[in-house]
């Protein structure tokens, strides 16, 4: 007889829905640690049925490369995404990214940092000589003037624009854990709070068709409308909504917790300072100086690895998949918890600490012990992207001001599709 892997006793027919739903992160920790069987255990979820979390280097490593026809993206990504690079599997995945690929080529993104910076420089400009900013809502709007100016090829109104901003914050709600344990046909706040961001993103896509910047992304998919990618106006708008949820807010947050380390960790904010003091000095962020700031690459990664912005990628299963002596039936949900890997302490000594200087000399650890940006072919189109993006917004914060944290307490995470501050992300700064 075939065995699973272990699903603890959870109350009638809720099951573990409560505690899942309340508090994430802890719940799923507390499980694995004190049920789990080869780094995966089972939860019953009302809505789901069974779901599994694999919380293991070995998990990724044949879900996304040695095996990547075990598991599939499921009916979320589906209902929310149609057609776009991020929901689509096997031959429409593979036609999208070549399309796409040559628009996040290391070298292509060199072409984009310069609009970047302007992009960095003329909100930093707005920031008030001291003062406290919300970092979380600061960056959120730095990111989306990014991918607006670069990818989509229109350059946003500093103090405006808000209807768009705010539809572009609204894609996240979909994937809160309150909706995660509902079918997807089920009409929550969250999601209909999604339905109506997207469709003025759509809107918008429409009206870039015309406008837009022809060197953009927008540009170039309407100029192949009709041909093998993209055949409709439809697959155009879905990609260039779903451009918007990947890589608006991921990088938003990753840059708010960037920001909240430095300013609490006064040791390795000290050396980022003096690096970027004598690499960068007073003038832009030069292409050049961005290939000489190692501290803030480890910063970056430490960040990365402590608060992944995508904590947890949810898939189903398409056929048995072995963990140890048990297996995960096909058609089976599972989520690839992230942060549960990239927080554990058989791969990190000190797991919840941060510690950018474990980057100085890399340990001899599972490769796939860290993968904020996925594994394999499917890891994230956008890396490239995301990471030169990250190191020219915090050089220029740290070039042109000090930094501090106006809260007491730590500051805690909580998941929907990606990891949430919770609270107020209160950023003191006072330009230098």
């Amino acid at each position: 007889m075939t065995r699973t892997p272990p699903t603890p006793a959870g109350w009638p027919l809720l099951g573990h829905t409560v505690g899942f739903a309340a508090e994430p992160f802890q719940f799923v920790a507390d499980m694995l640690a004190n049920h789990g069987v080869d780094s995966t255990v089972g939860l019953d979820l009302l809505g789901i049925g069974r779901l599994y979390i694999l919380a293991h280097p070995d998990h990724f490593e044949r879900a996304f490369v040695t095996e990547p026809d075990a598991i599939s993206k499921g009916n979320e990504f589906d209902a929310a995404f149609r057609d776009a690079i991020i929901a689509v599997e096997g031959e429409e995945w593979r036609k999208q990214r070549n399309e796409l690929d040559p628009f996040f080529h290391w070298d292509r993104v060199t072409e984009y940092a310069p609009v970047m910076r302007d992009q960095v420089e003329r909100r930093l400009d707005e920031w008030p000589d001291e003062g406290t900013v919300s970092a979380e809502g600061e960056m959120k709007n730095l990111t989306l003037d990014v991918i607006f100016a670069t990818i989509l090829g229109r350059e946003l109104e500093l103090d405006g624009d808000e209807r768009m901003r705010t539809a572009a914050d609204g894609l996240n709600g979909r994937f809160a854990p309150q909706s995660w344990v509902l079918p997807s046909w089920v009409p929550t706040p969250s999601r209909r709070r999604f339905d109506k961001s997207e469709q003025i993103l759509r809107e918008e896509v429409r009206k870039l068709v015309e406008t837009a910047d022809r060197e953009s992304l927008t540009a170039r998919l309407a100029d192949a409308l009709g041909t093998e990618y993209p055949k409709t106006v439809e697959s155009m708008e879905n990609q260039l909504v779903g451009m918007i949820f990947a890589g608006h807010e991921t990088t938003a947050l990753a840059l708010t917790f960037a920001l909240y380390a430095l300013a609490t960790n006064p040791e390795p904010y000290e050396r980022a300072v003096e690096e970027v003091s004598r690499v960068v000095g007073d003038g832009p962020v030069s292409t050049e100086a961005l290939e000489n700031l190692p501290v803030l690459e480890r910063i970056i990664k430490e960040t990365l690895r402590l608060y992944p912005p995508v904590h947890t990628l949810p898939r189903e299963t398409t056929r048995p998949f072995s963990v140890g002596d048990r297996t995960i039936p096909a058609e089976t949900d599972i989520h690839l918890s992230i942060i549960r890997v990239q927080r554990d302490e058989r791969w990190y000594d000190d797991p919840d600490e941060f510690r950018p200087e474990r980057w100085e000399k890399e340990r001899d650890r599972l490769r796939y012990a860290y993968v904020p940006f996925g594994a394999g072919p499917r890891s994230c189109l956008g890396r490239a992207f995301a990471l030169t993006e990250a190191k020219i917004v915090l050089a220029s914060v740290l070039r042109d001001f000090h930094l501090d944290w106006d809260r007491d307490e730590p500051l805690d995470i909580t998941p929907e599709m990606t990891t949430q501050p919770v609270g107020d992300t209160p950023l003191v700064v006072r330009r230098r």
